[in-house]
């Protein structure tokens, strides 16, 4: 029976890691035609009727220049930040300290588990519970919002998908024997290995930065900009945020993953949620400097 078990996560990873494969070269291919084209939906004139079905091809409203949006976000810091933050992180000992507490911890790993998991499935089933729940309540914006949830995740994906496969960073080999993680050994050596890279590894697995905590602040972000009225509900999202960040640091990442994917995934879910938000009618864009494309030119755009 564990051995069947084994089987079968290791298909249902290599499904994942082939739709991974698929989102990504998907995106590269439609990315110059999604991007800067124009936008879906521009305008947030929708019909005053609740009952009418939201097309999914709204997840690419304003595609990439939410891409651009993410990219820029902050002035780009939140991006130059995630590997500052790995850097000092590696450079200080702060990695191997926190790696070594979890290793020698009897319950720390094992705490963390449960979001591990969640983390394969929440970002995929969520938007899609929500926008059948909209349909299913005949509530557009609900559609809209989930749909607003799925860019997040797939602009994410656009991110952390070549990082990992670029930077093959190596993991802290704190757990073994987990169903979910058939791949998972814990490595014994003694000294700080935590600023090894294999740099073009082409593995999308594990690695720098944590894809869970890229994804769970990035829908958190999103979520508060949309509801930003709704102080408990950001509360939440923001805490589910950090806690996934948190549990994957003392088993599957190392510390630095989680805060690199937690900065540039805010970044996305501000882009996008402020993109949907627009959308909506709920407020403006608060960025005073917002870069534009169309095939034929690149410029921005100052409010005052």
């Amino acid at each position: 029976m564990p051995g069947l078990c084994v089987c079968a996560v290791q298909m249902i990873r290599g499904v994942v890691s082939s739709i991974k494969l698929f989102i990504c070269f998907f995106l590269l291919l439609a990315l110059p035609h999604l991007a800067f084209s124009g936008t879906l939906g521009e305008s947030a004139d929708f019909p005053e009727e609740e009952s009418r079905v939201i097309s999914p091809v709204l997840v690419f409203h304003e595609f990439g220049r939410n891409v651009l949006g993410s990219i820029t976000y902050n002035y780009g810091l939140n991006f130059l930040g995630a590997g500052a933050s790995t850097w000092a992180s590696i450079e200080t000992g702060l990695d191997w300290s926190w790696r070594n507490a979890a290793y020698n911890s009897a319950w720390l790993p094992g705490a963390g588990l449960p979001l591990l998991f969640a983390g394969y499935l929440v970002p995929v089933v969520t938007p899609l519970a929500a926008y059948l729940a909209g349909i299913k309540l005949s509530d557009s914006r609900l559609q809209i919002v989930a749909l607003g949830l799925g860019q997040s995740f797939l602009i994410t994906q656009t991110f952390h998908i070549p990082l990992k496969m670029i930077t093959g960073r190596s993991v802290p080999g704190i757990i073994s024997d987990v169903f979910f993680e058939p791949g998972s050994t814990r490595d014994r050596r003694t000294n700080d290995f935590s600023g090894e890279f294999d740099w073009f590894t082409l593995s999308f697995y594990d690695g720098w930065p944590s894809g869970h905590t890229a994804c769970a602040f990035s829908a958190a972000a999103f979520i508060a900009e949309i509801y930003d009225d709704r102080p408990m509900l950001k509360l939440g999202v923001y805490a589910y945020a950090v806690l996934m960040g948190l549990s994957v640091s003392v088993n599957a990442h190392w510390v630095s993953d989680s805060i690199a994917g937690a900065l540039y995934g805010y970044a996305v879910g501000k882009a996008v949620g402020r993109s949907y938000a627009r959308l909506l009618g709920k407020n403006q864009d608060k960025s005073k400097v917002s870069l534009y494309c169309t095939l034929n030119t690149i410029g921005a755009v100052i409010s005052y």
